[in-house]
């Protein structure tokens, strides 16, 4: 059975390859695009992590902790280090104007040859394509409907929550097991509670004999 890991490693490979492929290789080792695509998984960890804390940071009420701005993904990029050059804030202060090279940089690279290089080939055709490679994929290896193939898998739609039925006992459900494993955990705790107070009365019961 595959494990979570494994499935999102094997499906950010070929957006991996298509980058690869934009910067002009054609041909890899195995080990080297394995490589690469755990450096970038771990590098969008990372981005997130930095993101979801600079989101806690930035909010006074608990429940809002994930309402994620731009400014918190922004602040992320520069923990990263994805814009620069900047300047130091001690700097932009004493200076009195904001160092926007780095934001400028992005946005420059982001509208720039090399990202639509990146779009073109991941699209199957360029800017005006509407579908990305893995839906592409999909359709040229499905012989069904897309619905009835994928659904509740990750490339699918969700399923509908169903009930997994446990044969070969009392206990019909998993629902069921959880609630008896409740009941018997409430249990064990009242009989060693009960223990603890009756070894407790029992000591005023004795005689007290004090020895000097």
């Amino acid at each position: 059975m595959s494990t979570p890991r494994s499935v999102h490693h094997a499906l950010l490979r070929p957006v991996i390859l298509h980058i690869l492929r934009a910067a002009g290789f054609h041909t890899t080792r195995p080990s080297v695009l394995d490589t690469f695509t755990d450096i970038a998984a771990r590098y969008m960890v990372t981005l997130a992590e930095h993101t979801v804390a600079h989101a806690a940071l930035n909010q006074i009420e608990p429940e809002l902790a994930l309402e994620v701005s731009v400014q918190d993904v922004r602040m992320a990029m520069q923990d990263c280090g994805i814009l620069h050059p900047e300047a130091t804030l001690m700097d932009q202060d004493y200076d009195e104007e904001e160092d926007t090279r780095g934001v400028d940089g992005f946005i420059a690279w982001a509208k720039g040859p090399k990202n639509r290089e990146i779009r073109r080939i991941a699209l199957e055709g360029g800017d005006g394509a509407k579908e990305d490679y893995l839906t592409v994929l999909k359709k040229k290896h499905s012989t069904a409907d897309e619905d009835s193939r994928y659904n509740g898998t990750i490339l699918g739609k969700q399923a509908e929550p169903r009930t997994i039925r446990v044969e070969g006992g009392e206990i019909s459900s998993l629902q069921e097991w959880q609630e008896k494993l409740k009941q018997s955990a409430k249990s064990t705790s009242t009989v060693s509670s009960r223990r603890q107070s009756s070894a407790l009365s029992s000591l005023g019961d004795e005689p007290e004999e004090m020895e000097f």
